[in-house]
């Protein structure tokens, strides 16, 4: 499995790797982690697997290719599963016999004609990005959505495709539940309420957003940013200017984000475009509930959605393909009016933040994406022509159980309600 690095500034894709790495049956798949860049990390210290560090400094660093190359032969893998687009790696095995997957984080959509001054959508497939896609056996993409942006323009075939949602590890956000405890770790106030966010500070995940929500809350509402990128300097000047350094907390990036969403009271969702809303999973597994924007993106798409009306509290926002469209007003005076309310009466929110509990580890836990990704593994070296794989069919049960249990669980609070 390929990273670009060990670091937690990396990204989705390497949570991703890392829990299907740590989660699939050794019996059936043995998994070993080969990270392009750097040396050992986060990821390194928590696997459960073995892990190689190629060390190469960038592209042309051309001493690393004959590197790569003796590295996956002394292996003999049977697949090289590309959690990220390491072009060069994959110039650099042309002419090797080993099965290559493709795993798809986003919507890609064609490059823009002119960009101008707009911010235009954060996934742009290039000519080199399709170059490595037809140069893979097999694509695994994370939602429906990412699957038919790259079907549409023919840029992957549908027998080669598959869909597998991502997943976390419930019970590592369930077991970190002291908020003081979590607060003095992190160097929080122990005496507000906290508003939190988890991304790369970059335009598309609303951060400066953040901050026009909090200016319309009390004075006993405070923000919490964790991650690092290259917007930090932009959100730094934003918070002086308006005034707002005493209720904004800056935590940069952070090895333990289960004791962050441990100390929050309520989860921020602010994105511009979402491919998939991984935080969305973490916070609502933490049971910290979640309010926001509805935003774009496939986190809420009708085969199998992460995000339901009765799970989260979302004010409908659309940007409708132009990416700096600013937010309104009256949606971020809505959007705090909701969080004031919780604020006053987090009672009246419980039954929301059991059910999203409760939806995420039925549909979203990690042993689910490492069997679902197991089928895929199993099923491309078969060299089978059914892409499925039964996985529509494995998810659909996974989402009838979570309904079903939703809807007892519903009746249960009904009745005691009511007696």
């Amino acid at each position: 499995m390929v990273h670009y690095r060990d670091a937690a500034e990396a990204g989705g894709s390497l949570r991703v790797g890392e829990t299907i790495a740590n989660h699939v049956d050794p019996n059936r798949v043995a998994v070993e982690m080969v990270f392009a860049y750097g040396d050992a990390g986060p990821v390194t210290e928590r696997a459960k697997v073995p892990c190689h560090f190629l060390g190469a400094k960038g592209p042309s660093d051309f001493p690393a290719w004959p590197r790569a190359r003796s590295l996956f032969r002394s292996m003999q893998p049977d697949i090289i599963h590309f959690q990220d687009c390491v072009f060069w790696l994959r110039t650099a095995l042309l002419g090797t016999s080993y099965l290559k997957i493709a795993h798809l984080h986003a919507r890609y959509q064609p490059p823009a004609e002119s960009k101008g001054t707009v911010r235009t959508h954060p996934f742009e497939a290039s000519q080199l990005f399709r170059w490595f896609l037809k140069s893979t056996d097999a694509q695994v993409c994370i939602n429906n959505g990412a699957r038919r942006a790259l079907l549409e323009p023919h840029w992957i075939k549908p027998e080669q495709s598959y869909v597998v949602y991502n997943s976390i590890d419930v019970d590592k956000f369930r077991a970190h539940t002291d908020q003081a405890r979590a607060r003095a770790e992190l160097g929080l106030p122990n005496d507000v309420l906290l508003l939190g966010m988890l991304c790369r500070l970059v335009w598309q995940k609303g951060c400066i957003d953040l901050l026009s929500v909090i200016e319309r809350l009390p004075e006993r509402w405070h923000a919490v940013i964790c991650g690092d990128g290259p917007q930090r300097d932009e959100l730094n000047r934003e918070i002086e200017s308006r005034g707002l350094a005493r209720r904004i907390h800056l935590l940069g990036t952070q090895r333990d984000v289960a004791a962050v969403y441990a100390s929050l009271d309520a989860y921020a969702f602010l994105s511009h475009y979402e491919p998939f809303g991984l935080v969305l999973a973490e916070a609502m597994a933490g049971r910290v509930p979640v309010f926001g924007l509805s935003g774009d993106g496939e986190f809420g798409e009708p085969e199998y959605p992460l995000v339901r009306d009765d799970l989260v509290e979302l004010v409908p926002f659309a940007r409708e393909g132009n990416y700096q469209r600013e937010v309104p007003s009256e949606v971020f005076d809505r959007l705090a009016a909701k969080l004031s309310y919780f604020g006053a009466c987090p009672d009246k929110y419980r039954g929301m933040i059991e059910r999203a509990e409760l939806w995420t580890r039925t549909c979203f836990d990690a042993p689910i994406q490492a069997e679902a990704m197991t089928r895929v593994y199993e099923n491309v070296f078969a060299s089978s022509a059914s892409s499925g794989a039964g996985l529509a069919e494995f998810y659909d049960a996974n989402r009838a159980l979570g309904e079903e249990m939703i809807a007892t669980r519903n009746s249960q609070t009904l009745m005691t309600a009511t007696a």
